[in-house]
């Protein structure tokens, strides 16, 4: 019976990390999370211990990513969740002896959640608790190592207050003062503005007629909803100097279907302003999802082709096994993925766009970030419904900008839709499920990338643990030597 009420325990204490993330957002909920966690299973030998963490992972994960269900079904939703929460068990290392050991429990932090942000499949590192952390005191490790290192940060904290618990050394928790202070004093300082010159910038949130799966079974009328938009937010303003479109606005081949590409030129033209529509191409190895770049002439400027394709959303892996799991795998059409960063370019303002899930991939966000001046994201959530994953990506967004320092602008289908400052503020957006536009007017600005390199977290992360290990085996090793020289 003991042991149940811990197991209890360890689901519940996974769940109150689910609320640093949206629509909740309380940064301070996973904090506690990790500190009970590592209370609860001090002094547990290595199965209950690995149980235990597994338990926990289940208790976070499966209502984080309970959105995964809507419309796939609950198998997938819970294969996920198991897969997720077997990363977590790897923290049963940071317990040597059942004792905690802050430097292993941050390094195997570190560890676990890059391993699945990679693994397998590419990866899926969703509810990466470094994005719970803005507007926390921990928010400007952001700035000095991105979401990976802000999350072994978290884990530091919690460990070192657990370890004063734990040891009844209450002097240990004074040293997280310092460990909060050091980022202000390393990070980066922001990115000037480059040059004097203005850009007022339309977004567009068309909606969809029909959320869900279906969505683009009515492609045309979505086409329609966020051309008829355009033509608004341009009747009302003429002074706007590009219009910005979301994923999937046009599932129609605009290069192909000459009703699309013919408005596309009316628009464009009539009104002398460039657009950037995210559209789907079929291309002859497969269909792509591109954001496309049109000249205030209707011409083909520039063309970026998604890199970071979703697993089991725009290609499936192992189809022959998923299918057997979820009927709907036959409807899901292979996409090919890009290989490029390609940018879009007006005058001075330069970009290359995120296109939805790739927000999530630090490296992703870098190699765009790198050719960018201003951060852009397209996306499309109508496939999700009304649940939480559109405010969980949207978070993540704000992270981003506040991460590099960079004003954002996020064009959805169905929300939400805004203009995020370099600090992680929203500055205006249009709500989810309202279609809609709006304009702002931002300047290029200088690029801010944290300093310290995820490589350099890598071997750090790696080698403590390595070290750590080697001599304790060593010291196993000399002390069975010992034994046999007395014996002898």
């Amino acid at each position: 019976m003991k042991f149940f009420l811990r197991a209890l325990a360890s689901i519940t204490i996974g769940a109150i990390a689910l609320l640093g993330f949206a629509p909740f957002e309380i940064w301070v909920a996973p904090f506690f999370s990790l500190l009970f966690l590592t209370l609860l299973i001090s002094g547990e030998g290595v199965k209950k211990r690995s149980l235990l963490l597994f338990l926990y992972g289940l208790g976070f994960f499966l209502p984080l990513l309970h959105w995964s269900s809507i419309y796939v079904g609950a198998l997938p939703w819970i294969i996920l969740g198991i897969g997720q929460s077997i990363f977590i068990v790897l923290l049963t290392f940071a317990f040597p002896s059942g004792r905690l050991n802050i430097p292993l429990f941050t390094s195997f932090f570190f560890i676990v959640e890059f391993a699945r942000s990679k693994l397998p499949f590419g990866g899926f590192g969703w509810g990466r608790l470094g994005f719970s952390q803005l507007d926390g005191p921990l928010q400007d490790w952001l700035r000095v190592g991105g979401v990976s290192l802000t999350g072994a940060a978290l884990a530091f904290c919690a460990g070192i207050i657990g370890k004063s618990i734990l040891d009844r050394r209450k002097y240990l928790s004074f040293t997280l003062v310092p460990f909060i202070l050091l980022p202000i004093l390393i990070s980066p300082s922001a990115g000037a503005i480059i040059g004097e010159e203005e850009f007022q910038i339309g977004i567009i949130q068309g909606g969809v007629s029909q959320l869900g799966f279906e969505f683009n079974s009515t492609a045309r009328d979505v086409f329609d909803r966020h051309f008829s938009e355009s033509e608004n937010l341009l009747g009302r303003n003429s002074d706007i100097d590009i219009i910005l479109w979301p994923e999937n606005a046009s599932d129609l081949d605009p290069l192909k279907n000459t009703d699309i590409k013919g408005e596309i030129l009316e628009i464009t033209r009539k009104y002398q302003v460039p657009m950037i529509i995210g559209a789907v191409l079929q291309g002859e190895r497969g269909p792509e999802n591109v954001s496309i770049m049109y000249s205030e002439r209707g011409r083909v400027d520039s063309i970026y082709r998604k890199r970071d394709l979703v697993p089991f959303g725009e290609y499936i892996p192992l189809r022959n096994i998923a299918s057997r799991i979820s009927p709907l795998v036959d409807s899901v059409k292979d996409f090919v993925p890009g290989n490029e960063i390609i940018s879009h370019k007006l005058n001075s303002l330069v970009f290359s766009p995120l296109i939805c899930y790739e927000i999530l991939d630090d490296k992703t966000v870098l190699d765009s970030m790198k050719s960018s001046n201003i951060g852009v994201v397209q996306t499309n959530n109508a496939t999700f419904g009304r649940s939480w994953q559109s405010a969980q990506q949207f978070q993540m967004t704000r992270v981003r900008a506040f991460e590099y320092q960079l004003p954002f602008i996020v064009a959805a289908t169905t929300g939400q839709s805004a203009h995020i400052d370099q600090n992680g503020e929203v500055v205006k957006s249009i709500p989810s499920f309202q279609p809609g536009s709006f304009t702002i007017v931002e300047k290029p600005r200088q690029l801010a990338i944290p300093p310290f390199h995820l490589t350099l977290q890598l071997i750090l992360a790696f080698a403590f643990p390595l070290f750590f290990y080697a001599r304790a085996s060593r010291e196993r090793l000399n002390e069975k030597g010992r034994g046999r020289y007395v014996t002898e």
